[in-house]
C-alpha cells in the first residue's frame, strides 16, 4: 500500500489506467527481468524506469539513462560498451561504457528502436551471455545490470519489416509496460498541472494557480506531446501572465487556446459556475474579448458569430 501511494505521488495520478500500470511496476521491480516500456513522446517513460529502479533491491546503486537516438553508431557503441586506448583514431585513453559504469544498478536505454543492427547483435550477446567486450578489447567483461528499455515505436512491427532483430525483441520484451497518453487520463491534468506550477513557485505569498476557465481549456486539448507539452505550456503561461497567482485562458499559447475546439460541451463546463445563454459561456465570451483587446470584429470572427450576435451575448452577460 505504501508503494502504491508513493507511485501515485510520483506520477501525480489517480486514474484507473495508471493504477493498472502501478501494479505492474510494483510486481516487476522485485524481479530481474528485462522491462520494455512503451509510450508516446513525453509520456513519462524514464519516470517509469526510475520507479522500477527505486522499488528494486538495486535502489542504492547507480541509475544511468542513455538516449540511443541522440548518438551516432560509433559513439553509441563506445558509450554502451566502452573502448580501450588506441581502439580507433582519437581514442587516446580508455573509456568505460555504461554497461560497466552501471555495475550493480539499472541501465535505462531510451529509444531502443533506434539502435543500429550491428549494435543490436552486441546487445543481444550481453542479454544472452551476460558479458560484453569493449571496442578494441581482447577480453570479455561480466555484466551485472538491470536493463530497462523504452520506445515510442511498435517493436513487433519494426521486427516484421526487418528494422529490429526479433530475437532481441523477445529478450527485451519479457515484461512490457504501456504508459497511457495524457489524453486518455485527463482526470490527471489538474494534479499534474498544479505540481508543475508548484515546482516553479518561490514566493509563498503568490502561489500560482489556474483559473477554472484555463483548466477547462487544458482539459479540452488532446496533448500530443503529453506531460512534456503540458509542462512547456504552463511555463509559457507563467512567463506571459501579469497575475502569476491566477493563470487565465489568455495566458496560454495560441495553439492550446483554439476557439474552434473550446466549447461548453466539456463534461466539466464552466457553465456550472457561470450563467449560460445559447452556445457560448460567460467565460468564453469574456476571455475572447480580452484576447482580442475588445476588438469586436476580431472577437466575433474568432467565435464564428456575427457582431449582432456578439452584441446580444455581451448584453445578456453584462460584458
Amino acid at each position: 500500500m505504501k508503494q502504491h501511494i508513493e507511485l501515485q505521488s510520483r506520477f501525480h495520478s489517480e486514474s484507473a489506467k495508471m493504477q493498472h500500470m502501478f501494479s505492474i511496476i510494483k510486481k516487476v521491480a522485485i524481479t530481474e527481468f528485462p522491462v520494455l516500456v512503451r509510450g508516446e513522446s513525453g509520456s513519462g517513460k524514464e519516470l517509469v524506469a526510475r520507479a522500477i529502479h527505486d522499488l528494486s533491491h538495486r535502489k542504492n546503486e547507480v541509475f544511468i539513462a542513455v538516449n540511443c537516438a541522440a548518438l551516432n553508431e560509433n559513439i553509441l557503441e563506445s558509450e554502451l560498451f566502452g573502448h580501450v586506448k588506441g581502439a580507433f583514431t582519437g581514442a587516446i585513453r580508455e573509456h568505460k561504457g555504461v554497461f560497466e559504469r552501471a555495475k550493480g544498478g539499472t541501465l535505462f536505454l531510451d529509444e531502443i528502436a533506434e539502435i543500429p543492427m550491428a549494435l543490436q547483435a552486441k546487445l543481444l550477446r550481453v542479454l544472452e551471455a551476460g558479458e560484453f567486450t569493449p571496442l578494441g578489447g581482447e577480453y570479455a567483461i561480466k555484466s551485472n545490470v538491470r536493463i530497462v528499455t523504452a520506445t515510442h515505436r511498435a517493436l513487433r512491427e519494426e521486427a516484421k519489416v526487418g528494422n529490429f532483430r526479433q530475437d532481441l525483441l523477445y529478450r527485451l520484451r519479457v515484461i512490457p509496460i504501456f504508459v497511457p497518453p495524457l489524453r486518455e487520463r485527463k482526470e490527471d491534468i489538474a494534479h499534474i498541472a498544479q505540481y508543475i506550477l508548484d515546482q516553479q513557485h518561490h514566493d509563498s505569498t503568490s502561489k500560482p494557480a489556474l483559473t477554472q476557465a484555463a483548466l477547462e481549456v487544458l482539459l479540452n486539448y488532446d496533448w500530443p506531446g503529453n506531460v512534456r507539452e503540458l509542462k512547456n505550456t504552463l511555463l509559457y503561461a507563467l512567463t506571459m501572465t501579469d497575475h502569476p497567482s491566477a493563470i487565465d485562458v489568455h495566458d496560454l499559447p495560441d495553439e492550446i487556446y483554439n476557439l474552434e475546439d473550446y466549447s461548453v460541451q466539456s463534461s466539466k463546463s464552466i457553465s456550472e459556475h457561470f450563467p449560460k445563454y445559447g452556445k457560448f459561456t460567460y467565460h468564453l465570451i469574456q476571455e475572447t474579448l480580452i484576447k482580442y483587446h475588445y476588438d469586436l470584429a476580431l472577437t466575433a470572427k474568432a467565435l464564428g458569430i456575427g457582431r449582432t450576435t456578439l452584441w446580444r451575448y455581451r448584453k445578456q452577460y453584462n460584458l
